[in-house]
């Protein structure tokens, strides 16, 4: 009967025990091993304008002589042709003088138009052009320590000198 009373009572006993059994939490601070920063990568668009001289051609409005030639010419062609005829055939001179004299007129004039002086100014042209500018920003650190030989780490803005762990004891 003892052989199965012994069995019995111990595992009465351990069950008791069990149920008693107490743990307990604490927090331990662990010394910092190294603190890594931690670097991220923006872009940024840099807008600006971009400004040069350049030089283009302006054509100057001239005159006309020729218009003014083909109307003298005409005047003068009239006069002598009136000078030459008489009766039916001074209104035919007239008119003829009047024709070739505009003719020789204008080819004259244009001979002496100044039209095609050509000359440059300066003209200020620009254009938007956007930059794209990337740099490293420090985004925080991480921070390595050893607690019952396992590495661990911590995340924050600052490197740290300790990591506040929390360990929970039974016994």
């Amino acid at each position: 009967m003892s052989k199965i009373i012994f069995p019995m009572a111990l595992s009465v006993l351990f069950s008791a025990s069990a149920v008693m059994a107490e743990s307990f939490s604490t927090v331990e601070y662990i010394n910092v091993i190294r603190s890594t920063p931690n670097y991220s990568t923006i872009q940024e668009e840099i807008p600006s304008e971009k400004c040069y001289d350049v030089q283009e051609q302006v054509n100057s409005g001239g005159t006309n002589n020729d218009v003014i030639g083909a109307v003298v010419g005409g005047a003068l062609g009239g006069v002598l042709g009136h000078q030459v005829g008489g009766g039916k055939g001074k209104t035919a001179a007239t008119v003829g003088g009047a024709v070739l004299g505009t003719l020789a007129g204008q080819n004259v004039g244009s001979k002496y138009n100044s039209s095609s002086a050509t000359t440059y100014q300066t003209v200020r042209k620009c254009e938007s052009i956007t930059t794209i500018k990337t740099r490293q920003v420090l985004g925080g650190y991480t921070n390595f320590a050893k607690f019952k030989g396992k590495e661990i780490s911590v995340e924050s803005d600052q490197p740290m000198k300790q990591i506040p762990v929390t360990a929970t004891y039974s016994y």
